[in-house]
């Protein structure tokens, strides 16, 4: 993904970068656009109440679903692609149909059959039967890109699916899985595509994945089609006569996805009128209270998955538990909580935010406590004057918090600001463990509503998670991520959940866990429709939003 992409959270001046950016997406925008680019700098959606602008503070660069894995991107992929079912509105375990209009499991929930709808086709006519559902997950399980895992998981192999009449899915696991629903759930990885489309666009074995990164055309079963996709600047999407469940009631016909880098600007065109809705990662928190007061618009807030932390690379002065529960008192967690996040945060209990499925309440919770730190620094032998390097991307609040904190610890703590490329590659790259910084700021919420898949990329041992920026190693943790990864039943599941938590917070910590933030997001106030999934953050259901009454 090119720089400047992906979720950058600002919060008084900070820049923090998470996970969902692909850094191989940094080809889309080398990809010619699609013919009927609109571009806002000709057009301007201000005064069409059909119209929705929705303000990002960095562009979409990959509209294939099956290999995009950004948050960004989703939200105009959720226009023309859609999965079998998705979670309900604002429910973490409660599920709607989509394409699939009912389904269920056997008695020990290896095997999962959806059954769906009559007549749903894809955006060129074709018929969405299960054949071509079949063809979609093969084609996500062989490319084996972005959010692939969400269902290889659960599905090893393509082999698993069958589709024995035009009606009807099977997935076969093989083994108990109780939690493929909520797989099934995301809005990563699960959407259908049209495999006959993208392949007669393929180039090079890529099942057509060049051409469906900067196109949609035919490709999808949703309410809107991409007509226009300018890198860096913005995508539109407009209605799709055809969509199978229709247009009855209140809809837009059209929206577009704007990137606005500047967030003084963004202010400006949301107060204007100019730009409709945006979310926090656009927008610092102190102006999010700010604009609470404007009377044109409203501003939604939630705790959702998500946690903020701070990684501690296994290493040198950080090798010891011993020093790295020290950094986790040394952390000024409520200084951070009411100004760098103005309030809009609470402190979590460990790695797992409190609205995801496997938390445990009697997590160890750290407080600020420099005596108990700098007792805890003598014990690892960890000497006074020593030296640590934390790598932001831009220049943080918190940053400057946590090193005045240490220095009151006789820790000196370097900030090296880095541009987004640099951070991002240094953080997924293969550094070895000695060359990489102390400490790096991210963010990580779960693809679906399970801790297994949250906790499983930032801490597990061989091969090193994808977000294992700190090279961290637990045996016991991994042998519980393995117990828990095919758990048959909910017992087994959160005992194992619950002492990974444990020992990640107290007894070995993985990182400093600080900010459980609330997901702000700002609108105008005659937006309806709105509403925010703790586990799908940022993205947007776009066929029930619409504009109504202020």
């Amino acid at each position: 993904m090119a720089s400047g992409q992906g979720r950058l959270d600002s919060v008084l001046g900070s820049v923090q970068v998470d996970r969902r950016r692909l850094l191989q997406g940094a080809a889309a925008l080398g990809i010619g656009a699609s013919t009927g680019v609109v571009s806002l700098r000709e057009t301007s959606a201000q005064g069409d109440p059909a119209t929705l602008v929705i303000g990002l503070n960095g562009s979409p660069t990959d509209l294939d679903p099956h290999s995009q894995y950004d948050y960004r991107s989703v939200i105009p992929i959720r226009g023309p692609y859609e999965g079998l079912i998705i979670l309900k509105d604002s429910e973490t375990d409660q599920y709607d149909g989509v394409l699939a209009e009912t389904w269920e499991a056997n008695e020990d929930k290896s095997v999962w059959t959806f059954h769906l709808r009559e007549g749903v086709t894809f955006q060129d006519g074709s018929p969405c039967d299960a054949e071509a559902v079949r063809a979609s997950y093969e084609r996500l399980l062989t490319m084996q890109k972005g959010a692939y895992n969400v269902v290889a998981r659960f599905v090893p192999d393509p082999s698993h699916i069958t589709a024995p009449d035009a009606k009807t899915v099977v997935f076969d696991l093989g083994k108990p899985q109780p939690l493929f629903e909520s797989a099934m759930g995301a809005t990563y990885g699960t959407q259908v595509v049209n495999v006959k489309v993208a392949m007669e666009h393929e180039e090079d074995g890529d099942f057509g994945n060049t051409w469906m990164m900067s196109n949609a055309e035919g490709t999808g079963t949703g309410p809107y089609r991409i007509t226009g996709f300018e890198p860096g600047e913005n995508v539109t999407l407009e209605k799709y006569d055809g969509y199978w469940a229709g247009w009855e009631g209140d809809h837009f016909d059209k929206f577009i996805v704007r990137t606005v880098n500047e967030s003084q600007t963004l202010r400006q065109l949301l107060e204007s009128g100019e730009v409709d809705i945006t979310d926090r990662i656009a927008l610092p928190a102190d102006t999010v209270k700010d604009m609470e007061s404007n009377p044109d618009l409203k501003v939604d807030r939630k705790t959702t998955t998500e946690v903020v932390y701070m990684t501690m690379t296994e290493y040198g002065p950080l090798e010891s538990a011993a020093a790295r529960q020290a950094m986790c008192y040394a952390f000024p967690y409520q200084e951070v909580i009411l100004g760098a996040y103005a309030g809009y945060a609470k402190q979590p209990h460990g790695a797992v935010a409190e609205a995801t499925r496997g938390f445990d309440p009697a997590t160890f919770q750290y407080t600020t406590d420099l005596a108990k730190a700098k007792e805890l620094l003598a014990t690892a032998g960890v000497a006074e004057g020593t030296k640590l390097t934390l790598m932001v991307s831009g220049t943080t609040t918190i940053s400057e918090l946590f090193q005045a904190n240490l220095a009151e610890i006789g820790i000196t703590l370097d900030i090296q600001s880095v541009d987004t490329n640099l951070f991002t590659g240094t953080f997924y790259g293969d550094l070895p463990v000695e060359e990489r910084p102390a400490f790096m700021i991210w963010s990580w919420w779960p693809d679906y509503n399970d801790a297994w898949n949250h906790l499983d990329p930032q801490v597990s041992c061989d091969p090193h998670g994808s977000a294992n920026a700190g090279m961290y190693c637990n045996e016991r943790v991994d042998e519980l991520l393995k117990a828990s990864h095919d758990a048959a039943n909910p017992e087994d599941y959160q005992t194992a959940m619950s002492e990974i938590q444990q020992i990640l917070s107290r007894d070995d910590p993985s990182a400093i866990y600080y900010a459980e933030p609330e997901w702000t997001t700002t609108m105008r106030k005659d937006i309806q429709g709105f509403f925010l999934n703790p586990i799908n953050l940022g993205t947007y259901n776009l066929y029930k939003l619409h504009r109504g009454s202020a």
